[in-house]
């Protein structure tokens, strides 16, 4: 037994070594998060001052559109279009560098996490090893070899610390591996914003492009003149049956109709449910644009686990092939498996399918149908506050549409910052159909 204590001393030493590995390394690891923090609060700073310009820009916007309509009002309208859309540019590129600085944070701070994890199994693994050994001892044995009760005493609570200390390791690493866990999904949700801001930056300068077109072929055909402008805001009839005739294309499910067909079905939401048709249009279009959601993917392969069962009593539902009905497929990052032009998963449709067969007689209503999709979406919408059909009201619940209660993060402000563009160009198109005098005959154009 007299080998027990130093061999107990070693062990304890080892530990001593390992704690201070884990935690004396921590200096540098902060350094470089104080830089990181210093650079975030630089670009949120940055961020709040083109915000504040952006607001002051719709301010201007939405003052001059309730003047007497005009040459010069027209151009400080198409002006202020113009700027505001640059600072959602800017804005949507700060933002870009925030969640890329903040993607590389996560990755260092799960590699940090999994070190940990690693060094704290080593503990529990030595720790394991000497309570075996210990184990093994016959301590009746011990009690009658005529050492002390007090070394034998010692040699008991001894072994019980270090059933104390497995526990105390198993707790910190069922509370590391849940921590890491946490990181690796917010992790995914970075790289998903990444994917989206992207997409979100090459809209927007699409966006300034028409606004720019816009004030370019006004100034053309009016050379500056009030009279002619008067003249060429009234539409022909030429210029009305080529804005029936465009097509809506919604491009990641495939979907392709006349500009009248797709305002009729809108309309018939916005009839439904009381949202702007225009603001709708917009908010497929943009997802559809965004190029995340992309068809042909299977719900065996692309689809949450969790979701399957749901899709399957959907497709049964209908009647349909599960196998042969497309779902978005499975990104580098998260998963796949939204359905139709809405682009619901299973779960989510199923929270409103009730609510759209009563409003659309389809019984039992199909995320497949694009007039079911309409309905929907506009149920999810109106449910977040677009109903009252107030820009703020519509942004905020465009961005609530791609991020749910997140809807102030960069990515979702963004994303809602292009929809309201979309809405106003798709709002211009559908007043020079109902006989409302319109901006400029570029609306004709894209």
């Amino acid at each position: 037994m007299a080998t027990r204590a130093p061999r107990a001393r070693i062990c304890v030493g080892l530990l001593c070594v390992l704690v201070i590995s884990i935690y004396g390394g921590a200096f540098p690891v902060r350094a470089q998060e104080n830089t990181a923090e210093s650079e975030k609060t630089k670009l949120q700073a940055q961020l709040k001052e083109v915000q504040e310009q952006i607001s002051l820009y719709q301010q201007s916007i939405e003052g001059a559109q309730h003047a007497q309509k005009s040459l010069k009002n027209e151009i400080t309208i198409l002006d202020a279009a113009a700027e505001k859309q640059k600072l959602q540019l800017k804005e949507v590129e700060l933002s870009l560098r925030e969640v890329e600085g903040e993607l590389s944070g996560k990755s260092e701070e799960i590699n940090s996490l999994e070190g940990r994890l690693k060094e704290r199994r080593l503990l529990l693994q030595l720790s394991l090893k000497q309570l075996q050994e210990y184990d093994s001892t016959n301590w009746v044995s011990v009690l009658f070899s005529g050492e002390s009760l007090s070394d034998f005493f010692n040699q008991v609570r001894y072994v019980k610390n270090i059933q104390t200390d497995i526990n105390d390791f198993i707790l910190n690493i069922d509370t590391l591996r849940g921590s890491l866990e946490q990181q690796r999904e917010d992790l995914e949700s970075k790289k998903t914003d990444i994917v989206r801001l992207k997409s979100l930056n090459g809209l927007q300068r699409a966006s300034l492009e028409q606004k720019q077109r816009e004030k370019t072929v006004l100034l053309e055909k009016t050379r500056g003149q009030e009279r002619l402008y008067g003249a060429s805001i009234k539409k022909s009839q030429k210029d009305i049956t080529l804005i029936r005739q465009q097509l809506y294309t919604l491009q990641s499910v495939g979907i392709s109709m006349s500009f009248e067909e797709a305002l009729a079905k809108t309309q018939f939401a916005g009839q439904k449910t009381g949202i702007r048709p225009a603001f709708l249009l917009a908010i497929f279009q943009v997802e559809s644009k965004l190029g995340t959601y992309l068809g042909g993917g299977s719900w065996r392969v692309d689809m949450k686990p969790a979701e399957r069962a749901l899709f399957l009593k959907i497709t049964s539902s209908l009647g349909l092939d599960p196998d042969a009905m497309p779902v978005s497929k499975r990104p580098s990052y998260g998963w796949g498996g939204a359905m139709g032009a809405a682009q619901f998963i299973p779960s989510t449709w199923l929270a409103y399918t009730n609510q759209i067969a009563s409003l659309t007689g389809h019984t039992p209503a199909s995320p497949w149908d694009i007039e079911d999709a309409f309905v929907g979406s506009a149920l999810k919408l109106v449910a977040n506050g677009a109903g009252s059909q107030a820009y703020k009201d519509e942004h905020k619940a465009a961005a609530m549409y791609l991020a749910g209660g997140n809807y102030k993060i960069r990515v979702a402000q963004a994303y809602a910052n292009n929809v309201m563009d979309w809405a106003d160009y798709y709002q211009d198109q559908a007043n020079i159909l109902s006989g409302v005098s319109v901006k400029s005959d570029s609306l004709t154009s894209n």
